[in-house]
């Protein structure tokens, strides 16, 4: 595509030499969809739903995928860099979060029957560049998040990078994740630490 269209109910998309595939069944409105560089693509899938989003990607091989049943309000998804991913899984929930891929080949992936409150940051990397002020490199690479199934992550918290959330867990208000977190359990603070284990929870 390589101007502006309107697809279901005034989503305002220009996609720009890229490519958007839509379900029949999928439920877009209200959206703001950018997208910049070559072989970039969007997906929604079965049932999945945007509404009030904005949607970008600035470089080359990159790919967001909402799954059938997902439904995403509210939110801000972004790219920037080459050959990264954001994934939002089957029937999960989120009701305003900020998502943020940056640095090549990094992935952001959350999972099926997950709950995202509103007000959540979830980022793979930690702004802007640091250096090592003798050797010049740099020190704080971005780094992959994984958030799996099941994962309930209530208001205002935020997952920082190289992290992993394991299945049936909790996220406390408010909390600043900065390191992996246990199946079925609790956990909040700042940073988070796990406060109660072998729980569940019902969406």
């Amino acid at each position: 595509m390589n101007k502006y269209i309107y697809l279901r109910l005034t989503n305002s998309i220009r996609i720009l030499k890229n490519k958007l595939f839509l379900s029949k069944k999928s439920y877009l409105i209200w959206n703001k969809l950018r997208v910049k560089g070559v072989e970039n693509v969007i997906f929604v899938e079965g049932t999945g739903k945007l509404r009030n989003c904005k949607i970008s990607i600035k470089g080359k091989n990159n790919t967001i995928t909402i799954k059938d049943g997902a439904n995403v309000s509210y939110s801000q998804l972004e790219i920037v860099g080459d050959h990264c991913d954001i994934t939002i899984g089957e029937n999960t929930d989120i009701g305003g979060a900020y998502l943020s891929s940056k640095g090549n080949n990094t992935t952001l992936s959350i999972g099926s029957d997950c709950m995202l409150s509103r007000n959540i940051n979830i980022m793979t990397y930690d702004g802007h560049p640091i250096y090592d002020r003798d050797s010049k490199k740099q020190i704080n690479h971005p780094q992959s998040i994984c958030i799996k199934n099941n994962v309930w992550i209530a208001a205002n918290a935020s997952i920082l990078k190289g992290v992993t959330v394991e299945s049936g867990s909790v996220i406390g208000f408010g909390s600043i994740v900065t390191k992996s977190i246990s199946a079925n359990s609790i956990s909040a603070g700042i940073p988070a630490r796990k406060i109660k284990e072998n729980i569940y929870w019902e969406h």
